[in-house]
């Protein structure tokens, strides 16, 4: 018999889905898993702590201490993580999986503002922690219709429902308020945006060096370039530096676009570029000139920067390349510390003095021609004349360019505003049963389970319904033994 009975029953063939339809779903549901974020942080973790130890000597004292580790850790101090492919990757895997997700969320959540389930169960409301009932014989109509004027007057939304002979009671405010986390979603997303077009576009200049009255690109397809107009530098009373300051004019595609002055942790900014004063040094302004005396090269000359004369690490140093007559120039100013290691000064140059050496640029190891410039008094070497003209000094800066600051900004903006929006806008529920007996009895409650914030929301409605209807409600705590037995069975959650 069972045997007949199975075979009449006609079996249906398994449904196929086409291999597109497979394969979106199950990118679909990797995006979603918790495990596959889990790894997603801990990798983007991983790659942080190793971009932030790069600028440490912790990869150094790893190779001290397993000596054949040093060429790993060699390619560790050379790779620049936060401008790498994979940091960008992972970055941008991270936002497709908020992304796919929230979507994943939003239509359950907008059918639970738009569409909520009205009934709930004498279940719910006998464990409420909070329950309000009605303590006056009263009709079920005029219990339901007071229970509607009073929270439409607190601006809820009442939605009611008929059940076996009881009327369901549901109640909400600011049931937009949950949108609130959208923004926020949004927000994180904009934010790994951010940090992806910082990483692949962005760029730190660690040594921005401008000499006074020159103008440095800043390159990078950047189009700017910065003027040092002016540059100051004050000293206590026992010859320290106390404060330097930079007056920088900065310009792109030729145009002025801003004007100020920097200091140490006063930086200027332009759009996503900002300026930081680092260092500073000395420098010496030099002129030279062909026969005809037009001129061939007039600007100043770093000293210092990474350039010192040879032996004697206290006489700073500097190079100038002169293209157009195919020469090199090395400049060395006076010993900066004359009392430190005196036989070291071997120039023994004095303030207002400059040492010159001229070299072949084809041929920079051979034999070059040296002379030891007099302030103001012209030299002539091969034709071309050289002219010390006066002392100045040039400016160490720090350059960072993040084309992600607008967008950091806006992220900001909208986690501010989710946030403001749940917070303060909190969406607060109520449901209730009345009962459809004579009299009728009606107990509501609010969805407050360890929200202290609910509670109290709801406990001042409370003392509204009071004052609205005196002696017709009253307030119970769940430990008072309050059972209500009208709407029994689970038919909602």
């Amino acid at each position: 018999m069972s045997e007949m009975t199975e075979a009449a029953i006609p079996k249906l063939a398994p449904q196929r889905r086409a291999p597109l339809e497979i394969g979106v779903d199950r990118v679909w549901r990797f995006f979603c898993s918790v495990r596959a974020a889990v790894w997603e942080v801990a990798i983007l973790a991983l790659l942080v702590l190793v971009g932030t130890l790069r600028g440490s000597e912790v990869p150094q004292w790893i190779a001290d201490l397993v000596p054949p580790l040093q060429g790993f850790v060699d390619r560790w101090y050379r790779w620049d993580v936060f401008h790498s492919l994979p940091f960008a990757f992972i970055l941008g895997l991270l936002a497709v999986a908020i992304m796919i997700c929230t979507l994943n969320r939003a239509p359950a959540m907008w059918i639970s503002i738009a569409e909520p389930t009205i009934s709930t169960t004498s279940g719910f409301l006998n464990s409420a922690e909070l329950q309000l009932r009605s303590t006056q014989p009263a009709h079920r109509d005029a219990i339901v219709n007071d229970l509607r004027t009073a929270l439409e007057a607190s601006h809820y939304r009442v939605l009611t429902t008929e059940r076996n002979g009881d009327t369901h009671v549901y109640a909400d405010r600011y049931r937009y308020g949950k949108l609130g986390t959208f923004p926020f979603h949004l927000a994180l997303i904009l934010v790994l945006v951010g940090g992806i077009v910082g990483s692949r576009y962005g760029f730190r200049e660690k040594s921005f060096i401008v000499a006074e009255g020159a103008s440095q690109d800043v390159g990078h397809n950047t189009g700017l370039s910065v003027q040092l107009v002016d540059f100051q530098d004050t000293y206590t009373e026992l010859g320290q530096a106390h404060e330097y300051r930079s007056d920088l004019v900065i310009s792109r595609d030729g145009d002025v676009v801003k004007r100020g002055s920097i200091t140490v942790n006063h930086p200027i900014s332009y759009r996503s570029t900002v300026i930081y004063q680092s260092s500073f040094g000395p420098a010496m302004q030099l002129r030279v000139t062909d026969a005809a005396g037009a001129p061939i090269y007039e600007g100043s000359v770093p000293l210092g920067v990474d350039l010192f004369a040879k032996g004697n690490s206290d006489a700073p140093a500097g190079k100038l390349d002169l293209l157009s007559q195919n020469r090199t120039l090395f400049v060395i100013g006076p010993d900066s510390d004359p009392a430190n290691a005196p036989e070291l000064d071997k120039l023994n140059l004095q303030s207002g003095q400059m040492y010159l050496e001229i070299h072949d640029l084809q041929n920079p190891g051979s034999a070059g021609t040296a002379l030891t410039l007099e302030q103001g008094v012209p030299a002539t070497v091969s034709g071309l004349t050289y002219t010390f003209l006066r002392e100045s000094e040039w400016s160490g800066m720090q350059i960072s360019h993040n084309p992600g600051i607008p967008i950091f900004w806006a992220a900001a903006l909208m986690l501010i505003g989710g946030l403001a929006v749940v917070f303060y806008f909190p969406h607060r529920r109520i449901r209730g049963i009345v009962t459809g007996g004579e009299p009728a009895i009606a107990l509501i409650a609010p969805m407050a389970r360890r929200d202290w914030s609910a509670r109290r929301t709801f406990e001042q409605f409370a003392e509204r319904m009071n004052e609205r209807f005196p002696g017709e409600w009253a307030l119970s705590a769940r430990e008072d033994g309050l059972q209500f037995d009208g709407y029994a069975a689970d038919t909602a959650t």
